[in-house]
């Protein structure tokens, strides 16, 4: 599928049709979470720290995610004119987010051991690496200026390559799943670095399979914040923020980094630096405490501003700001065209407010249930 109205229009078809799923998921979901019993307590210890939210909240709001995303993905692959191997490329991602996602459930289910986890997400990681998805070169700052003013690259053997593939998937998934700590904030954040990623791999041929995945991705994102935003009747959970992070870890590798042009290398982590920033401080600050960096603390980003005493929903437009901001700024890293990175933050201003204002207006319709329709009945 070449770049024109018709790759366009494929994207948006993704889109659409994963936000509408995930959004119309979600109910049933969270009705299967209730009779499982896999909810939340506000005010209850979580590790070292507490659980901020009030009330019993759902938790299993991953599966909604992981519906969406599949059936985008499906419903897409027939006609998307993929080439063998970018079709093998989007199987594994399908197949190593999807174990990402069962194992998140049972996480969610039961807390399953730090060392299983681990276990599983470099078996999810290692099904990249098997079909060929890998991280081939990094940017080598120390190297003289090239031609265009860049620095140079250094292409890596094939043991390292294995090697960073697998820390970067791994360590973002749980980076991503770090952030997950307030109404509404990871699914923006999700949104906004699937879109960056986006119009950054838009830029030439050969990217359509992360095109297709980070569209799905997306408009899946979109569709849970429609529930998610504060207060949000239900949470992703580990199986939502594990199958997100790998997404996004693995299709910025299809996107971004399997080019050879030093400003895009760069591109993936200056867009994805908000879960990066928040897990290396938290594992700084725990280490200084003489604790271990996996047991849970209200020491994260977002805790950090609460402590300030902003509000919960100006904490998330803070830090939803933050990854807007660095959205763009990889955005122009990659030397993406102006008008794309404008009509990108356009659709993803317009897309987050949509879905932040319906659930505004079902939490108005359900403080205030008989308050009668204007022009109806009376006089």
């Amino acid at each position: 599928m070449t770049f024109g109205i018709g790759l366009v229009a494929g994207i948006a078809v993704v889109f659409v049709v994963a936000t509408l799923v995930v959004a119309a998921s979600v109910p049933h979901v969270r009705r299967l979470a209730v009779r499982l019993g896999a909810e939340q307590d506000g005010g209850t210890p979580h590790g070292r720290g507490a659980r901020r939210h009030d009330g019993r909240i759902p938790s299993l709001g991953g599966l909604a995610i992981l519906i969406g995303w599949l059936l985008a993905v499906a419903v897409a692959m027939p006609v998307w004119s993929l080439a063998p191997g970018e079709a093998d490329a989007v199987l594994a991602i399908v197949l190593g987010g999807s174990l990402m996602a069962l194992l998140g459930l049972l996480d969610d289910l039961w807390e399953l051991p730090v060392a299983m986890r681990l276990a599983v997400q470099f078996v999810a990681a290692g099904v990249l690496v098997a079909n060929g998805v890998t991280i081939g070169f990094i940017t080598d700052y120390f190297a003289g200026a090239d031609a265009t003013g860049g620095s140079g690259v250094l292409f890596l053997g094939s043991t390292a390559s294995v090697a960073i593939t697998l820390l970067w998937v791994v360590g973002f998934t749980n980076a991503f799943n770090f952030i997950d700590g307030v109404d509404g904030l990871s699914s923006g954040v999700a949104a906004i670095g699937s879109m960056s990623l986006l119009a950054v791999a838009l830029q030439s041929g050969g990217r359509e399979p992360s095109l297709l995945l980070l569209a799905a991705l997306a408009g899946a994102s979109i569709g849970f914040l429609r529930h998610n935003a504060g207060p949000a009747k239900v949470f992703m959970g580990d199986s939502g923020a594990y199958l997100i992070g790998y997404v996004l870890a693995a299709s910025s590798i299809l996107g971004a980094l399997k080019v050879t042009a030093t400003f895009t290398v760069a591109a993936p982590l200056v867009i994805l630096a908000l879960p990066l920033a928040n897990i290396a401080q938290v594992t700084v600050r725990r280490l200084r405490r003489g604790d271990s960096p996996v047991v849970a603390s209200n020491d994260h980003l977002h805790d950090l501003l609460r402590r300030q005493g902003r509000s919960e929903r100006g904490v998330v437009w803070i830090l939803w700001l933050v990854t807007l901001t660095l959205g763009v700024a990889g955005m122009l890293v990659a030397r993406t065209p102006p008008a794309v990175v404008i009509v990108t933050v356009a659709i993803t201003v317009l897309a987050i407010g949509t879905a932040t204002t319906l659930r505004w207006l079902e939490v108005r319709r359900e403080a205030h249930p008989n308050t009668p329709k204007a022009g109806v009945g009376g006089r």
